[in-house]
């Protein structure tokens, strides 16, 4: 049965990859149905690296200025510290021309979707909360009922696009398996006052307990510490003066600094990869498809560069009116799959590398490092950090 489309591209999710890819397809002059379950985006601590590979796309969408201006910090340099001798390890983090910004996640998301929604192409449904797909035919997927404060509805379009994060309905809906796996470690963030002697820089503080990811803010520092999984109650709970102590002793950097709890966060950590991202009309792109370790910050990159393939692919396409995207999803699915179980995997080893604890794990990892700091290894490895920063 043939039904009138209601848009081009129905978008479920409008966090990082669903709003991403609406700024990216808007280009095309597409009508774009951008669906959100949730009342208000999200504010804990999450992921608040844009690389350089995610920069060079929000300029070529027109939309870089708008995080410059929205407070993104730039970075140029990494830093390790031991946290009774200090810094052991330096090394720059770019080799092109696109930035390193950092911003925190909830900015990230707030102006991705106030960018998309200024483009006049976008409409956004909030909250609504997706129900199920609707199927043209046996084999193909042609829109989706969602549900909304004033009922539910069926809308109807050439592609419904899964942006709802690793508990993804799109995902199930289409029968795509993923395999996960848990991680034992996790990560507790939270904020606080910026030292007066702290250089923008990824700054991570080594100790035998595990790592303290310090990242900056305009007039405060993220903080990622390492901490065992399914801890979330103990690191919530704790009171101020206990949790300081113990920042304090992993990052001396952060004595006497003041913490700020709102929107503290335990981040459980899991790696999964979908087996396959596509079936005829519907697509899952971001955490609906895959997560990883945030250790190596590609999380939130590898959201984005789906959304810039993703639309690199159906847009014209969709701009030409074809409304049949079989070869345009084929593309897609080889080659960002591949794309994307590289850096799953990278993240990986590097994440099990970076969570050994105790203090022979400690000591071997320090004198690694050090290894590393000499100027001929930190030449031999710049161009690997950034081919990790700014390829697709």
């Amino acid at each position: 049965m043939n039904h009138t489309q209601d848009a081009d591209v129905i978008i479920v999710g409008a966090g990082i990859a669903g709003s991403g890819l609406a700024c990216a397809l808007a280009r095309y002059n597409l009508r774009i149905l951008l669906l959100e379950k949730r009342r208000r985006l999200g504010s804990i601590h999450r992921g608040d690296s844009l690389v350089p590979k995610n920069t060079a796309l929000l300029a070529k969408w027109g939309i870089l200025e708008a995080f410059i201006q929205a407070g993104a910090e730039p970075i140029t340099h990494m830093e390790l510290h031991h946290h009774r001798h200090g810094r052991i390890y330096r090394a720059p983090l770019l080799a092109g021309s696109s930035p390193y910004l950092v911003l925190p996640h909830a900015k990230i998301e707030k102006t991705l979707l106030e960018q998309a929604l200024a483009t006049g192409k976008v409409n956004l449904v909030q909250p609504a909360k997706a129900l199920n797909l609707i199927h043209r035919d046996q084999l193909a997927i042609g829109g989706i009922r969602y549900q909304d404060e004033q009922g539910t509805h069926e809308v109807y379009a050439p592609i419904v696009v899964g942006a709802d994060g690793h508990k993804s309905i799109i995902r199930e809906q289409i029968g795509v398996e993923v395999d996960a796996y848990h991680y034992d470690h996790a990560y507790f963030g939270l904020e606080a006052q910026r030292p007066t002697h702290y250089e923008n820089a990824m700054r991570v503080q080594l100790h035998p307990e595990g790592g303290v990811l310090l990242m900056p803010r305009p007039d405060r520092v993220g903080v990622g510490m390492l901490v065992a999984a399914n801890s979330s109650n103990y690191w919530l709970k704790l009171p101020d003066a206990e949790l300081t102590q113990i920042l304090v002793s992993r990052a001396p950097i952060l004595e006497g600094m003041p913490l700020y709890r709102e929107g503290s966060h335990v981040y459980s950590l899991v790696r999964s990869h979908a087996k396959r991202y596509w079936l005829e009309g519907a697509v899952i792109i971001g955490d609906a498809a895959h997560t990883t370790n945030p250790t190596a910050g590609q999380g939130m990159a590898m959201a984005l560069s789906d959304a810039g393939a993703l639309a690199e692919q159906i847009g014209p396409v969709l701009a030409a009116g074809e409304t049949t995207l079989t070869n345009a999803l084929t593309q897609y699915g080889q080659q960002q799959w591949s794309v994307n179980q590289k850096l799953v995997r990278s993240s990986h080893r590097l994440a099990l590398v970076y969570a050994k604890r105790g203090p022979f794990w400690h000591r071997l990892k320090t004198t690694g490092i050090k290894l590393l700091a000499n100027p001929l290894a930190v030449s031999l490895t710049r161009p690997v950090i950034a081919s990790f920063l700014e390829s697709a």
